[in-house]
Parts: C-alpha cells; structure tokens; sequence
C-alpha cells in the first residue's frame, strides 16, 4: 500500500510541474514574441510587374502619371507637366514597387505619423490590370532614417509604420530630374533624319535623309556628302547627354547667354512613323575660368535651360566642309578615257594619261606604259592616275567672287565624249579657287594639295624615274 501511495505522489507531482513547466514556458514564448515584435521582414506589396499599367508619383516638385504603352513597349508621361521622360528610372520604379518588403515594423496603429515625415510623403500609386480605377495599390514614403541606412513607408489599409532598404527607398524618392531623360537627342542614328546648325544667326550646315534614305546637304547645296563624317556625326549626337537640368521656364535667358545664342540646333527623327523635332540652343560657359568644361542649353520645346559637357557637343564648332566629300571630283578609271594635266608656271608637269581601263591599256604622253610589261611601273602609273583623282579640297569661301586666269587645270574625259574641266583660280597666299567647268565650286584648294607629301607632283617624279630606268 506504501508503494501504491509513494506512486501517486510522484505521479501527481510530475502532472504538476509538468503544467508549471507548460505555463511558464508560454510565458516565456509570449514575451520573445512581444520583445520581436516588429523585427521580422514583412512583404508589403506584391504585384505582378507585367500586369502594370499606370503609375502615378506625387511628390512636393508635382504629379507624375505614367502610362504603360502595350503596343509600343514603353512608357509615356500622361500628366500635364510635359517632358522627355527617362525609362530606365519609371522602369526601376515599377520594378521595385512590385515586391516592396519591409526591413521591420516601428509603429503599430501609429497615431502620429508626422513623426516619420508623413506629412508630405512621397506617394506612387499603381494601377493594374487587375485593379479598378478607385483601388490602386498605395504606398507612401516618408523620411529617412537618422542613420540614413532606411525610409519609413506606409501602405494603404494600415496605420504601421513600416522601414524599406535605402536603396529601395531612394529610387521611390525620385526628383523630377531623375525622371527627365538626360540624353539630347535620345534616338538611334538610324532614325535620325534631319540635322541644322545654326551659328549668329547664320545656317551653317543642314542635312537630310533622301529617298534612298542617305543623308544629303541642303545647306551648302550641290556637293557630294562624306557619308564617314555624316555617320559620325549622327553617331556623336545621339550620345550627348544632359550634365544637369537647371532652371524651368526661365524668365532671363540672357544670364545663361541664350538670348542671342550662340548656336542652335535642330534635329528630326522618325519613331513608329511619326515624327519628332527638338530645337536647342547653346550660350556661354558655365564659368568665366579658362578651364571651364560646362555650358548653358536650353530645350525650345520644354523650356528648359540644361548644362552639358562642351567638349561632347564639339561638333557645333564644325564647318560644312566637315561633311562635304574631301575630293575636288569623284570619278572612276573605268568612266575615262584619258585626263589633261597642266600646273602651268606652278610647277613643271603638263601631261595626258591615256586610259583603257576595260583592256588594260595605258600610256603617260606617247609613252606606252603596258608595253614595258612591269607591273611596278604600271602600278606606280595607276598611284599616279589617284593622285589626280583624288585631289583633296582644303576649305570653302562661299562669299569670293573669283577673277583672273587659271593658274592650273586638270580635263577629265570621259568614254561618252563629255569633259570636265576643273581650273584653279590664283586667291593669295598659295591658295586657289576651285572652279567646274567655269563655274565656282565655293571651294578652294592649297598647293601643297599638290605638291605634298604623297600627292601629285612627288608621285609623278618617282613614275617618271621608274620610266627612265626601262629607256
């Protein structure tokens, strides 16, 4: 009986401190929990990024609505504060506000959210598929943390305060300048199809795409474009990017040095058919110092002054020769039948290439070329033909009047019977005007275009030495 006794004491006495046990350690679980409260990561929000079709920003610099294009694949600003808008930031946006988790939770029901700078948040609100117009998903964004490592934020239906990463807060902070697209001109150069400079009023180049979609010059007219500089011209423009936006709708132009600019540029390209122009003009340097990298812009269409990098838009230095071929002619070997040369008193070659090009066949004066079968000579004979060929312009003097006798000319002729005759007209100081047939070119070429290194008078010396050698 003794033992039985001893049995159920001990067994009530375990059934006892086994619900003491059970008692305090939920005691103990309830304050971890209430002591965590709050520290565990919570997802806030959770959208389907590709349902997404309107996201709307408003902060203390305005109100931003931003539409997703389903066709066009891209964003459009749809509010009423107009400017070129920058994708990658609207698109980072979307990104991040489509799985926003919290870092922890620092107010339950929060009754002063002041505290937290929700007095004038940052609010983005995102409409989707999914939703109707009158239930966006919401979420506010108020300061940072003191120690700048987190933003408070709030989500519509709750009164916690809740903190997101710096980072993900910064890019939901985003300024109207990180919203503003920073390129000049953001388009590939293959839709670019028009491009103006005008400098003191004056147009200095204009060039635009023709039928056959090559860019051709419409101010100067009547040359032959250098498709290599043009290509490179489109190529620099496209690249230009804003250094900084500064003052909307600027009521003094003139501090910048915009109200009688310096130069303006007007470029057009297509994009899905329509198409787009912008007009800006450039002022003066951002500073008075020697060193000095930065000048004013200003975008016509938005109103908006800008500074950029003087040495990235360099091109607006650039003359139309720039993008003129560089030769006095083009023609082809195999279009001629022979070409006069006569430097007159400049210097001592007066010569007639004969050409037969389809039979191999050529002769310098009475000189049978092919008849030495050398194949240095006759390659020596051809280096000679391309020196006249490509005879380079030096600069453009569009205004001269040129008067006098020709000093030098080359006569190509040509297998149909037509000539053309180019005459150098003495303009001073070794410098000649470039005349066709008559008629001014606007052009004018140097002598030593002639007469330098690799050109035509030391070319022709060196075939006149190899013809010696096989007489």
């Amino acid at each position: 009986m003794k033992q039985i006794r001893w049995i159920i004491i001990l067994a009530v006495t375990a059934l006892v401190l086994g619900g003491i046990f059970i008692v305090v350690d939920r005691r103990t679980k309830e304050k971890d929990k209430e002591k965590n409260k709050g520290t565990e990561s919570k997802q806030l929000l959770s959208i389907n990024a590709d349902s997404v079709t309107r996201i709307v920003i408003d902060n203390e610099e305005g109100h931003f609505a931003f539409d997703w294009d389903m066709q066009k694949g891209c964003w459009k600003l749809v509010s009423s504060d107009q400017f070129r808008i920058n994708e990658y930031a609207i698109s980072g946006i979307c990104t991040y506000i489509c799985d926003v988790k919290s870092v922890k939770t620092v107010a339950f029901d929060c009754e002063n959210t002041s505290a937290y700078g929700f007095d004038n948040p940052v609010t983005i609100k995102v409409y989707t598929l999914d939703t109707d117009e009158e239930h966006p998903y919401i979420l506010q964004v108020g300061d940072s943390t003191p120690t700048h490592d987190a933003y408070y934020v709030m989500v519509d239906g709750s009164d916690d305060v809740y903190t997101v990463d710096y980072n993900t807060g910064s890019i939901f902070c985003a300024a109207k300048n990180t919203l503003r697209n920073t390129y000049l001109f953001d388009y590939n150069a293959s839709q670019l199809t028009y491009y103006k400079l005008e400098r003191s009023g004056k147009v200095i180049s204009e060039l635009k795409r023709n039928a056959n979609n090559d860019f051709e010059l419409i101010t100067p007219a009547g040359y032959e474009t250098s498709k290599l500089t043009v290509d490179d011209l489109t190529n620099l423009v496209i690249r230009v990017q804003v250094t900084e936006f500064l003052e909307e709708h600027p009521e003094d132009l003139a501090k910048y040095g915009l109200k009688d600019p310096w130069a303006k540029l007007s470029l057009e390209a297509v994009d899905d058919g329509a198409t787009v122009k912008e007009e800006m003009w450039f002022g003066d340097m951002t500073t008075d110092s020697d060193n000095a990298q930065e000048m004013y812009g200003y975008f016509t269409s938005t109103d908006q002054v800008f500074k950029v990098l003087r040495a990235d838009v360099q091109f607006l230095e650039y003359d139309a020769k720039k993008y003129i071929s560089p030769y006095c002619v083009t023609v082809n070997i195999e279009d001629l039948s022979g070409i006069d040369v006569d430097l007159g008193e400049v210097y001592d070659l007066h010569e007639t290439l004969s050409l037969d090009y389809a039979n191999g066949q050529y002769a310098l004066g009475s000189t049978d070329i092919d008849a030495f079968d050398d194949e240095d000579l006759t390659q020596q004979y051809i280096e000679f033909f391309r020196s006249i060929a490509y005879l380079t312009f030096t600069d453009t003097d569009f205004d001269a009047k040129p008067e006098g006798d020709a000093a030098m000319s080359i006569t190509y002729h040509y297998l149909d019977g037509k000539d053309l005759a180019l005459t150098f007209i003495p303009a001073g100081d070794k410098n000649y005007y470039l005349m066709k047939n008559g008629t001014y070119t606007g052009q004018t070429v140097r002598l030593n275009a002639f007469t330098g290194t690799g050109c035509m008078t030391n070319v022709y010396t060196e075939l006149l030495n190899k013809v010696k050698n096989h007489q």
